[in-house]
């Protein structure tokens, strides 16, 4: 499956780079700082550990959790965006009548195109050592690729350099 692999590879990436996350090929438009993630998961003042403790990749709210881990990333600045990207967040999804515990990648680009990435299911998060370094790498680079395509996509419509 296309999305597992991708999980790989970016949590390959991620493990090798030392404080940040994110691509930089046309610039940075979505990164994380990782020491603001170390320094909230260590302190006694944030309900991210909170937040973190509720995720369980086995579970069918994991989209859900996923998806207020994000939110909270961004409030409490670990999860950072540049224009054009304006917002990044998580949508959970169901099979059927009920919540199947994957979720989808949404970035709003100048806040006026929101663009989903596939559905990421919960099983490729199953036995990560760092599940809240993991989840945010992979919707990091989720979300960088899902903008990145658009960019392309646009400049291979209107005849444009990307």
């Amino acid at each position: 499956m296309f999305l597992i692999d991708l999980v790989r590879a970016t949590l390959a990436r991620c493990l090798a780079k030392d404080r940040t996350a994110g691509s930089a090929s046309l610039g940075p438009a979505i990164w994380a700082d990782l020491a603001r993630l170390d320094e909230l998961m260590a302190g006694e003042t944030d309900d991210l550990p909170v937040v973190f403790t509720l995720m369980d990749p086995g579970g069918r709210d994991f989209g859900t959790d996923v998806a207020a881990f994000i939110d909270h990333c961004c409030e409490q600045q670990v999860l950072h965006v540049a224009a054009p990207v304006a917002a990044v967040g998580i949508e959970a999804t169901v099979g059927g009548d009920y919540r199947d515990g994957g979720f989808l990648v949404m970035v709003t680009i100048a806040d006026r195109i929101t663009v989903a990435s596939g559905q990421l299911l919960p099983e490729v998060f199953r036995g990560a050592d760092d599940l809240p370094r993991w989840v945010l790498a992979v919707v990091i680079d989720v979300a960088d690729q899902v903008y990145r395509e658009l960019v392309r996509t646009a400049a291979d419509l209107t005849g444009s350099a990307s």
